[in-house]
């Protein structure tokens, strides 16, 4: 059967109050183009396109404290600006309050009309996630003295990292590894909550950075009380030849003494019947008794493959250290080598995700706005002046010009540009132009042309 290639064309009507073009290369806005905006703001103080305005051209002159005052009342005038939200989360970020970055960056990603800025914020918060941790573990550390007073919840499990000992030494990342297995399974219990692993090892990092020194079952045991664990789970991974003995602990916070524990000794390729089994005895220690549906999850293995699982081992060890690029390509290639490892896959996109916003900046965010009305916006703003759009409009309108917006040519690519890239025809897109309704409602039309490309059999 032969297709044939196709051109569709759709006609939108976006409807879009019409706004004068800025040209770029507005900087830091002057003291006249402040004043000008602070004499409409007194003028109309719930106005949110006057407050977003104001805030941006703060934000420009690298007044935060200003500009945060001003953005924060746009958006809670109008929470679905763009424009508002974005640079709300640009100078929260600059003031290093990170929670506050993150909650603007969320509603840009789902308001804001510019493509190209909400992938590059979504990257960006996955890099903010290690950033949060850090501050919150920073923020426990300080309180470790009204915290660790408070004894944990008894079903609150903290599983620390294993310590390995051997002479290959490629077996060493199985120190996360392992320590993440053992974190899920004990999770598949409905009676117990398990700290994550990452809120563990920010913690964990924080008392190192503090001592000055590498962490212990002394240190194991404060992380326990700060985090509130009513256990943890210490253990120790020895291997001999083709042998590895994994010994656990559980330690009460509370006394720092040992409760109960678990041992196991096989080869090397039983790797995951030895998990299995330690955690078995961990719950027995715990008294926990498995429903018939919990046992059968706790048969379930991520992968088979050991090979694949020291890949994923040692991405976890990157992504504890930061190295997101690093823990990417471990991920990928413990899913090269089973394609059926979902976690390895999911890990895999969220530190890429990760590697890709720990490599911008306001200036790489700020420049995808180029050609763009929210570009317009910000321009507006540095010179003094309050744009009318940008920002939060709802339903049908909002949705067909972010469509527009994303699929006419851009004034800076001609079409032939675009159909040279592309391998095919092109139809020229002519810029809105008013119609009859347009001059009644103020507003402008564009078409949209959609190029569906079939290929050949």
């Amino acid at each position: 059967m032969r297709f044939a290639r196709s051109i569709v064309v759709v006609g939108v009507a976006v409807f879009a109050a019409g706004c004068a073009t800025v040209s770029r290369g507005a900087a830091t806005p002057d003291a006249g183009a402040i004043a000008k905006l602070e004499k409409q703001r007194a003028a109309r103080p719930n106005d949110a396109a006057v407050a977003r305005s104001l805030g941006i051209a703060y934000y420009k002159s690298d007044k935060l404290a200003e500009a945060r005052t001003h953005l924060e009342r746009a958006v809670k005038l109008d929470p679905r600006d763009g424009s508002a939200t974005l640079y709300l989360g640009l100078t929260a970020e600059k003031q290093k309050d990170i929670p506050a970055a993150r909650a603007a960056y969320q509603g840009y990603v789902r308001y804001g009309k510019t493509s190209k800025v909400r992938r590059q914020l979504e990257h960006r918060l996955a890099a903010l996630t290690r950033q949060e941790l850090a501050i919150a573990a920073k923020a426990a550390v300080a309180q470790e003295q009204r915290l660790s007073t408070q004894p944990g919840n008894p079903k609150t499990v903290a599983v620390m990292p294993l310590r390995f000992s051997g002479s290959d030494t490629t077996l060493r990342p199985l120190e996360r590894g392992l320590a993440e297995l053992i974190t899920i399974d004990l999770s598949r219990s409905h009676q117990l909550t398990v700290v994550e692993r990452a809120r563990i090892q920010a913690l964990l990092d924080e008392i190192k950075l503090q001592q000055s020194g590498a962490t212990d079952t002394t240190t194991n045991v404060r992380a326990g009380k700060i985090i509130q664990a009513g256990s943890i789970v210490s253990g120790a991974i020895a291997q001999n030849a083709d042998r590895l003995r994994v010994d656990a602990a559980i330690v009460s916070t509370q006394t720092s003494a040992a409760t109960g524990g678990a041992v196991n000794e096989n080869t090397l390729e039983q790797l995951f019947a030895i998990e299995k089994s330690i955690v078995v005895q961990l719950f027995q220690t715990l008294g926990v008794t498995l429903t018939e549906e919990e046992r059968r999850a706790l048969e379930l293995t991520p992968t088979r493959s050991l090979s694949a699982f020291l890949a994923y081992s040692r991405g976890l060890m990157f992504e504890d250290q930061g190295r997101f690029g690093e823990a990417a390509r471990s991920f990928n290639e413990a899913s090269r080598l089973d394609p059926n490892f979902v976690q390895a896959q999911q890990k895999q996109a969220q530190t890429t995700s990760a590697a890709q916003g720990m490599a911008l900046n306001a200036a790489t965010i700020e420049a995808n706005l180029t050609g763009t009305t929210e570009q317009s916006v910000a321009d507006r703003s540095a010179a003094g002046e309050v744009a009318a759009t940008g920002g939060g409009d709802s339903g049908v309108g909002n949705s067909a010009r972010d469509v527009a917006s994303e699929l006419n040519p851009s004034a800076s690519q001609s079409a032939a540009d675009q159909a040279g890239a592309r391998g095919a025809a092109a139809t020229v897109v002519s810029t809105p132009i008013r119609d009859p309704i347009g001059n009644e409602t103020n507003s402008n039309r564009a078409t949209v042309t959609i190029i569906i490309r079939i290929p050949n059999p």
